[in-house]
Formats: structure tokens, C-alpha cells, sequence
């Protein structure tokens, strides 16, 4: 055995050596710890839909506006050391203008909120929106905004075990509606 074939069998001993030493420490600071799935979002088939009539009308001569959720894009985060989930959604909403339109907008409200795992609602936040039609369509897409739900949570882990839902903002008569003719 020649001298460099010594020294390189040394070598390569210390580098095992110092392999075993990094495999042997119990945790690696540049590791990611593991954060808790973000929990599950809902569109609930009563509050999907809005139909909007003018006056008392209930004929689909007298509908001002049919809005329906058609999805979401959405995200969430936890704050470890300060123990809080937020909650970031962004809905996509899509009308159609009906015969009673009298302007190229519409305006209504929706809703997020949040349940926690004993199916407590926590939180929920109302927002308006109007939503423009150009002159010579009567069918429109609109996604808003990001919405921002921040809770303090005891245990993050629990986390992916709180629900959110969204939802147009109904009145008595239009939650009605919805449970009486199905939403499709």
C-alpha cells in the first residue's frame, strides 16, 4: 500500500465518520418542521345561489340577477410560536343579468366563516360586492378579492379540524327560494 492510497482511505474514513456524527444528531436545524393541513372549505347547496327579484315578483320576468359560487382559490398559514391559523380565500362568482335589470351591475353580499371542531362558527365576515357587466354581455365571471380570517387556535394541530364555508348572504325569502326550487 503506497502512501497516498493510505491517506485517502483515512480520508475516506473521516468523511463517514463525519457522516455517522450528522446522521446521529436528533434534529437538523436547516430541516422544515411540519405545519398541519389547511382545513376543509365548503360551498353549501342552499347558499350557493342568489336569485334576485324586483319587487314582489317571484316570475322569471321580475328576476334581477342569478349569481352562483362556481369555486374558490384559497390558502391558509399558521403562525407556530403565536398560535394562530389564517385563512385566505378568494371566491369566483359568476351572474347573469335577467329580464328586470335595470342598470349593467348587480350588488349582493357573501359570506366566509369559520367552524371550529365542535361546529361553533368562530367567525364570519360579510362582503358587498358589485359586479359590473359590459354593454353587450349579460353574463359575467367575478373573483374577488383576498379574504383574511385570522384565529387564535389553543393547539394548531387542531387546526385542518375547523371548516369554512361561503355563501351568498341570503335574506329569509331567498334562503326559501333556494331550499324550495334546489340549487343545481
Amino acid at each position: 500500500m503506497t502512501i497516498g492510497n493510505g491517506l485517502r482511505r483515512v480520508c475516506a474514513l473521516g468523511m463517514v465518520s463525519v457522516g455517522g456524527l450528522l446522521a446521529a444528531c436528533s434534529s437538523n436545524p436547516f430541516e422544515e418542521q411540519p405545519v398541519p393541513t389547511c382545513p376543509a372549505a365548503y360551498l353549501p347547496k342552499d347558499t350557493a345561489k342568489l336569485v334576485q327579484f324586483a319587487g314582489g315578483g317571484k316570475d322569471l320576468t321580475d328576476v334581477i340577477v342569478e349569481a352562483e359560487f362556481t369555486g374558490y382559490l384559497g390558502d391558509c398559514g399558521y403562525d407556530l410560536d403565536d398560535k394562530t391559523l389564517d385563512v385566505i380565500i378568494s371566491p369566483i362568482i359568476t351572474a347573469e343579468l335577467g329580464p328586470a335589470a335595470q342598470g349593467r351591475s348587480a350588488s349582493f353580499k357573501y359570506f366566509v366563516a369559520l367552524r371550529d371542531p365542535d361546529g361553533k362558527f368562530v367567525q364570519k365576515s360579510v362582503f358587498d360586492v358589485t359586479m359590473p357587466f359590459a354593454d353587450n354581455l349579460n353574463m359575467a365571471r367575478y373573483r374577488d378579492e383576498q379574504v383574511t380570517l385570522s384565529v387564535p387556535l389553543d393547539d394548531v394541530w387542531a387546526g385542518p379540524d375547523y371548516e369554512i364555508y361561503l355563501g351568498f348572504q341570503l335574506s329569509v325569502d331567498q334562503l326559501d327560494y333556494n331550499r324550495r326550487f334546489g340549487t343545481n
